[in-house]
């Protein structure tokens, strides 16, 4: 229920301003306390769809810190960016953590990077900060110079989990990680079991924060994209996207038609090894070894076309803000037209081989499930939430690059289970190529780049893009000379990280673990950035 009626008439106000703006991104500035009113609303909505919230050190130029909180309003491929001052003497404001469940993670990180407490806030307890970090030491605070060591202390209470109540007899508990063989990144679980059956899970990761957001601070638009792309290597293309589609939007920059295609080519081709590689490390969870070699041999394949096309086989270096630092030429795009030809032959064989696997298909089915309604309360994003009912896609919902002239299906399933998620990446996988080979087909002349003007200081840029595991936002605001004064980027896996316990308990046991890590899919590096 709305605190007060004044709050309720201005929040719907703002509703109906962005829903009838001409502009993809609207932002009205709210107070705090009415933060908390709109995520109440907003949250009982349809057709609106929590996506970010986090500071702003602003202190420089307005004297205080600012929260942004940011929505989509689904049926008008609009966003909406809610933005409210906090006094530096007080800082705090009212948690949306206890309304929207997918908040959690955020908001702690708003008071690890910037000290500003979220009253009420469930479990405010550190997230990403190394144990032993300086109590008066903030992330994203203007004064923290990223370069400059800082010493360690003392760990306080608040470093670490609480301990765990010691099981009784016949419960076991299964430390794994955070060194794991393999290529696997850093990530403890504790596996609580009764006998084979799993009852409990223990996240912890963030053992590898970068700093990326606070790195970024004083660079210019050309060598920021070079940052996003090291997020998570598998995802580089679609952040240093999402990255240059916001610089263009803070300065105004229009890009031209062939290279929106070729963005789009590109970020179908990163999904399609992406969708690939996952087929080859799920068989290899089910034990499934012939499946996974032949997987590999096409994720091989692939890998070797993108450096053939970009000069890297994971399309670093491409994305500049203004477009695209390199052409493709009428031989190069005949190559990528036959290359999706063989692709979708060898991949229908495979799929068939798949299913008729029972082996496989024993080990997917009821394994992991993610019910809808924690798929939506938590926020899940990409093939783990349209896999279990969350109908969103940002190519159809909030189109970029050239996604606005192709046609394309997004597979939703409702089940939430490892076999939901294969068919969905199966799915995803055909309508990939069939997306790459109309932009192929298609493909405008002229050039690929446009001049990139400079952002006047103060301007912000909201860019997105579906990255291979989901939905990845990034918010830019520019300092004097064009050079970048806050950066915000919030990945997929951040989103999907926080889903993925509530998957584990019920009907699996421990030999079921491996098959649901691997269904997920997960980037350790995409969460921590």
């Amino acid at each position: 229920m709305i605190t007060s009626e004044r709050s309720s008439d201005r929040i719907e106000r703002v509703i109906r301003e962005a829903e009838q703006s001409l502009r993809p991104v609207t932002t009205s500035a709210l107070t705090p306390d009415e933060l908390a009113d709109a995520a109440r609303l907003f949250n009982q909505r349809a057709d609106m769809s929590f996506a970010d919230i986090f500071g702003v050190d602003d202190r420089e130029r307005s004297g205080r810190y600012l929260i942004h909180l940011i929505w989509s309003l689904d049926r008008n491929a609009r966003w909406l960016d809610l933005v409210a001052e906090v006094e530096p003497g007080e800082p705090t404001y009212p948690s949306i953590t206890p309304v929207v469940p997918a908040a959690g993670w955020y908001e702690r990180e708003i008071w690890e990077d910037l000290g500003i407490e979220p009253r009420g806030h469930p479990f405010l307890r550190r997230l990403r900060r190394p144990a032993g970090w300086p109590s008066d030491r903030y992330l994203l605070r203007r004064e923290l110079d990223w370069a400059a060591p800082v010493p360690l202390v003392a760990a306080s209470a608040d470093d670490e989990l609480p301990p765990l109540v010691p099981a009784p007899e016949g419960v076991v508990d299964y430390p794994l990680g955070p060194v794991r063989s393999g290529v696997v990144e850093s990530g403890h679980y504790t596996l609580r079991t009764v006998g084979e059956e799993l009852v409990d899970l223990r996240l912890q990761i963030f053992y590898k924060h970068r700093g990326v957001e606070k790195r970024a601070e004083g660079l210019g638009c050309l060598h920021a994209p070079l940052v996003a792309e090291r997020i998570s290597g598998t995802s580089a293309f679609a952040h240093s996207l999402a990255l240059c589609q916001a610089i263009e939007s803070a300065s105004g920059t229009a890009v031209p038609d062939r290279a929106r295609y070729l963005r789009t080519l590109f970020a179908e081709l990163e999904r399609l090894y992406n969708h690939v590689g996952y087929q080859a490390d799920l068989c290899q969870a089910t034990g499934l070894a012939v499946g996974q070699a032949q997987l590999e041999i096409l994720k091989e394949r692939l890998l070797r076309l993108n450096a053939a096309l970009a000069g890297h086989r994971y399309l670093f270096g491409l994305n500049v803000p203004g477009g695209l630092a390199r052409d493709l030429d009428a031989l190069v795009l005949e190559r990528v037209r036959r290359a999706l030809h063989e692709l979708r032959t060898d991949l229908d064989v495979l799929e068939r081989l798949l299913l008729g696997s029972p082996s496989h298909i024993d080990r997917l089915e009821g394994t992991g499930i993610l019910r809808p309604e924690d798929a939506r309360a938590f926020g899940a994003v990409g093939p783990i939430g349209r896999a279990s009912g969350v109908d969103r896609d940002l190519r159809r919902d909030h189109p970029y690059a050239a996604y606005d002239t192709v046609d394309f299906s997004v597979p939703v399933l409702a089940t939430g289970d490892a076999m939901a998620r294969f068919r969905v990446r199966l799915g995803e996988a055909r309508e990939s190529i069939r997306i790459a080979e109309q932009v192929v087909d298609a493909m405008p002349g002229g050039p690929v780049r446009a001049e990139q003007v400079a952002p006047e200081p103060g301007a912000t840029g909201l860019g997105w893009a579906e990255s291979p595991r989901g939905e990845s936002l990034h918010w830019v605001a520019f300092g004097a000379g064009g050079t970048i004064a806050r950066y915000r980027a919030r990945p997929a896996s951040f989103a999907n990280w926080q889903a993925f316990p509530l998957a584990v308990p019920g009907h699996n046991i421990l030999t079921d673990f491996p098959v649901i890590e691997q269904s997920f899919g997960l980037s350790f590096a995409g969460a921590d950035r």
